[in-house]
């Protein structure tokens, strides 16, 4: 469905903003091979969620991501460390969004869940615990 083949031994992949779009790009190692990049140019932009943790985890992995709307609630999005051999996905992470975002809802590592109001039209924002 993705028409993306790669033909050979794979080691690796992760998925990343490479270029700050809001789309999120794919990386992929091969064995004896270059690694390879995959730029994502059509999908619609998402919202690039940058978690700012505490002092023991500055990066909060383990936090997830999703939208709110009133009642309706997108899926989780996770901040994880470590996606596959020698692979880590990037520490930004898209949510994937059809139209305004008004508000997003922050699971913390630990468990505290926040919600937290989206500009209108950002690309981009931070969230701190």
């Amino acid at each position: 469905q993705s028409g993306l083949k790669l033909w050979g031994e794979g080691r690796g992949a992760a998925v990343c903003d490479i270029d700050g779009d809001g789309r999120v790009d794919l990386v992929a190692g091969q064995n004896g091979a270059e690694t390879r990049l995959f730029w994502n140019h059509h999908a619609p932009p998402g919202l690039r969620v940058r978690f700012e943790g505490t002092e023991n985890n500055p990066t909060a992995v383990g936090a997830s991501v999703r939208w709110a709307d009133g009642a309706k609630r997108g899926p989780w999005f996770e901040r994880h460390a470590g996606s596959g051999y020698w692979s880590n996905d990037g520490t930004v992470v898209v949510v994937p969004r059809a139209g305004s975002i008004p508000e997003i809802e922050v699971r913390w590592p630990g468990g505290t869940l926040k919600r937290y109001t989206v500009p209108p039209q950002v690309p981009e924002m931070t969230v701190r615990p």
